[in-house]
């Protein structure tokens, strides 16, 4: 989603609008205001502002009581500059402006073992308390099952369904687990026509569908990502990852994500987002199967903001 923000606070306050994918208003009317209450010359700013513009405001416990006095709602005050804390508030202020939403996101990978499984289990998890969600694993492994506490039926069930697949036949089949309608199991993958029938069905059955897809260069990863508002595409900083990203045919619209990297870049382009290597997060999350923490965890956390707002 692309908003324009009047920003009115410091360097962390910027950050943060640029990370939820706000752009600054540089002049034009802005479509919200961010305003640190904790700093004098941001209320300034913000109080210059045309007062029906939307505010999202952020405060400490001094501003945020004066705040509650004056008789605004404290639970639409974040009390951070963090992404993960603005975001909902955001979204919640903006107009709702009839748009196409996203309804289906497609992960895949320039290949095998970037994180692509773990990174649709951790945004599922995190996205289930705000909208349907629906899984779909499309790789035939059953991993995403697993991470999600569950053993979705195998896809052999479906695939004398693929012409006339319907919301009712997914919601039959479905595992649900953390909220999550599962599609999907081992030990075989599904066919391109099963595999591009069953997103669609799922897009009856859950206000937001993500999808494990193969690797790029497997026609059913394509396939899908034709069907997808958002593709994510995971990929290492290595050389083979570097000729295979160069070589695919990726939507120029695709979030890259450089996985187990310090940097958003990938060689010399500019990722979207970087995710961080942390061994010990995802050694928690296997332990126990569930979602990761740490600095990883953030990474996932910021992520899941940001499909919540495309898909608002």
């Amino acid at each position: 989603m692309s908003a324009r923000a009047a920003i009115c606070g410091g360097d962390d306050l910027r950050a943060a609008a640029a990370l939820l994918g706000l752009e600054p208003c540089d002049g034009a009317r802005p479509d919200v205001v961010l305003v640190d209450l904790r700093d004098a010359s941001a209320c300034i700013a913000a109080a210059a502002l045309e007062s029906s513009i939307p505010r999202v405001a952020i405060a400490g416990e001094s501003e945020r009581a004066l705040a509650a006095a004056l008789g605004y709602d404290a639970s639409s005050i974040a009390s951070t500059c963090e992404p993960a804390a603005l975001g909902p508030l955001v979204v919640g202020a903006l107009p709702r402006i009839p748009r196409h939403a996203t309804r289906v996101v497609v992960v895949t990978g320039v290949r095998g073992g970037v994180g692509r499984t773990l990174l649709v289990a951790n945004l599922a998890r995190r996205l289930a308390s705000r909208l349907g969600v629906a899984a779909v694993d499309a790789t035939g492994t059953g991993a995403l099952g697993w991470w999600l506490e569950c053993a979705p039926r195998t896809w052999s069930e479906l695939e004398g369904l693929t012409d006339e697949l319907t919301a009712e036949h997914l919601a039959v089949v479905a595992a649900e687990s953390a909220g999550v309608r599962v599609i999907g199991g081992a030990p075989v993958a599904p066919t391109r026509a099963l595999a591009e029938s069953t997103v669609r069905a799922a897009g009856s059955l859950a206000e937001l569908v993500l999808v494990d897809a193969p690797v790029l260069a497997d026609e059913r990863a394509l396939a899908l990502g034709s069907l997808a508002e958002r593709v994510l595409v995971l990929s290492y900083d290595d050389p083979l990852s570097l000729a295979t990203l160069d070589a695919s045919d990726v939507p120029s619209e695709a979030w890259v994500i450089a996985s187990q990297a310090r940097a958003a870049r990938i060689g010399e382009r500019a990722a979207f987002r970087a995710l961080p290597r942390d061994e010990a997060a995802v050694g928690a999350a296997l332990s126990g199967r569930r979602a990761a923490g740490g600095a990883l965890g953030r990474a996932y956390d910021e992520l899941a903001e940001l499909v919540a707002l495309d898909a608002s």
